[in-house]
C-alpha cells in the first residue's frame, strides 16, 4: 500500500507543469467534490476527499487534494513520531487520480456545486495561491486538520462564509473513536492500536462540523448545505455521479488470528502455568517475566507518546491502569528474585480485579479484546504452589 501513496504523490509532484498559467474559467467550468471509498489498510480505512475543477474549453481538468505526504521528506519518520507531520496540497490530473483509485478498487462518488462563475473562480484562484511552496504544507491531525477537513475551510474562506452547513445528525451519541470504529470493523488489529495509542481525549461527544474528519460524513454536510447568494438559499450540490464503483465483496476477519482469539489462549497459557508451577516453576517465572515487561513497555510507550509528543489525542490515555511502566523492572525482578515482588503483586492482586471491574465505566473506551491479557496478568499476579502442599494435598 505504500506503493499507492507513492503513486499519489507522484502525480501531484506535477503541479507545477499543470497551472504554470492558470487560466479564467469559462462558463462552462464546475467544481465538485469527491469522496473517495476505503481501502485494505488502516490508513485508508476512512476514505478520502478532494476537489475537482473541470473546465472542457481550456481542456481543464484536474483535482487538488490536501492529503499528499512523502516518504522520503527530511526527518519523515521522526517527525511522524513527534506528531509533527506534515501534509501539503497536491495537484493532479483527474484521468491520473481516477486510474490510481481504480488500480486499487476504491469507489469514487463526485458531488457537482451549484456554484456560478465568479464562485467558481474564487475556489480555483484560493486552491492556486495554496498550491505556492510558502502556503502548501500544513501541520496535519488525525481529527481537526485533515484532507477531509480542510475543504470546508477552504470552501468558506473562499467564498467568504456565503454557504450554509447543515451537518448530519448522528443518532443517541458519538465520538471520534465510536465513529472510528464504525469503519474498522475488519481491521481488529488496528482498532486495537488506536485504542492503545489515543487516550480519552477521543472519547468526547462530538457533533456538527467535528463530524467532517471522516470524508463520508463531508460529503453528506455537503449534500445537506446551502450556498447564500443575495436573500436566497440554493442547494450547494446540484448533481451526484458515480465515477468508479468497484465489485461489490464480503470482506471478513479471521477470529483465529484476532486479538480476542490470542489473548485468550494467552490466558489459558497463564492459568496452566499457574496450575502446573509446582511441577515446572519456571515456565511460570517465565511467562510472568515476559507479560509483565511486555505490559510495562507498553504502559512507557504510550506515557512517553502523552507526554513528550504533539500527539495530543494520546493525553489521558487510561490504558495505564493496567499497563504500567514499573511492570518494566517488576518482570525482571519476579524471575531472578520472586520473594522481592511478592508484596507487589499481593496489590496488584486486588488492583487488577477493581479495574476489570471498572472496565466498561471508565471515561474512555478500553478495548475488550485486552480483557483477557489483563485477566492473564491477574492469574500470574498469585504466588506459584509451593510444590511441598502439592504433595501433602495428594498425600491426603
Amino acid at each position: 500500500m505504500k506503493f499507492f501513496w507513492l503513486t499519489i504523490f507522484s502525480l501531484f509532484l506535477k503541479a507545477g507543469d499543470l497551472l504554470a498559467d492558470a487560466p479564467l474559467l469559462s462558463s462552462k467550468s464546475s467544481v465538485s467534490l469527491l469522496t473517495c471509498g476505503p481501502g485494505e489498510a488502516l490508513y485508508e480505512a476512512f476514505g478520502h476527499s478532494a476537489i475537482r475543477i473541470q473546465d472542457p474549453v481550456q481542456g481543464l481538468d484536474v483535482v487538488f487534494n490536501y492529503g499528499v505526504f512523502d516518504f522520503n521528506q527530511e526527518n519523515f519518520y521522526m517527525n511522524f513520531a513527534k506528531g509533527n507531520m506534515l501534509y501539503c496540497l497536491g495537484l493532479s490530473q483527474t484521468s491520473d487520480f481516477l486510474y490510481a483509485y481504480r488500480n486499487y478498487g476504491r469507489a469514487v462518488r463526485e458531488q457537482v456545486l451549484n456554484l456560478d462563475s465568479a464562485e467558481r473562480m474564487a475556489v480555483f484562484r484560493y486552491l492556486d495561491i495554496n498550491l505556492l511552496p510558502e502556503n502548501k504544507n500544513y501541520l496535519y491531525n488525525y481529527f481537526r486538520n485533515n484532507c477531509s477537513t480542510k475543504i470546508p475551510e477552504m470552501m468558506d474562506s473562499a467564498l467568504k462564509g456565503r454557504i450554509i452547513w447543515e451537518h448530519p445528525v448522528i443518532s443517541g451519541k458519538a465520538s471520534y473513536r465510536s465513529m472510528i470504529y464504525d469503519y474498522t470493523e475488519f481491521q481488529e488489529w488496528g482498532r486495537l492500536g488506536i485504542d492503545l495509542g489515543l487516550g480519552a481525549v477521543i472519547d468526547r461527544q462530538i457533533e456538527g462540523k467535528d463530524l467532517n474528519f471522516l470524508p463520508y460524513e463531508l460529503e453528506k454536510s455537503f449534500s445537506r448545505a446551502k450556498i447564500k447568494r443575495a436573500m436566497t438559499e440554493f442547494p450547494l450540490v446540484v448533481e451526484n455521479r458515480i465515477l468508479y464503483e468497484p465489485p461489490v465483496f464480503f470482506a471478513s476477519s479471521n477470529y483465529f488470528l484476532s486479538p480476542a482469539f490470542l489473548f485468550t489462549m494467552l490466558l489459558l497459557m497463564a492459568a496452566s502455568s499457574w496450575y502446573y508451577s509446582s511441577k515446572v516453576p519456571v515456565l511460570f517465572r517465565t511467562l510472568r517475566a515476559m507479560l509483565f515487561s511486555a505490559a510495562g513497555l507498553l504502559g512507557l510507550t504510550e506515557l512517553c507518546i502523552w507526554l513528550f509528543t504533539n500527539h495530543t489525542d494520546a493525553a489521558w490515555n487510561l490504558n495505564l491502569l493496567w499497563a504500567c511502566p514499573l511492570f518494566i523492572p517488576l518482570g525482571a525482578i519476579s524471575f531472578f528474585r520472586e520473594s522481592w515482588g511478592r508484596r507487589f503483586f499481593r496489590m496488584l492482586k486486588m488492583w487488577f480485579p477493581l479495574v476489570l471491574a471498572l472496565w466498561f465505566f471508565l471515561p474512555q473506551t478500553l478495548n475488550s479484546a485486552l480483557i483477557p491479557f489483563v485477566a492473564a496478568l491477574l492469574v500470574l499476579s498469585f504466588e506459584p504452589k509451593n510444590p511441598a502442599e502439592t504433595a501433602g494435598n495428594q498425600q491426603t
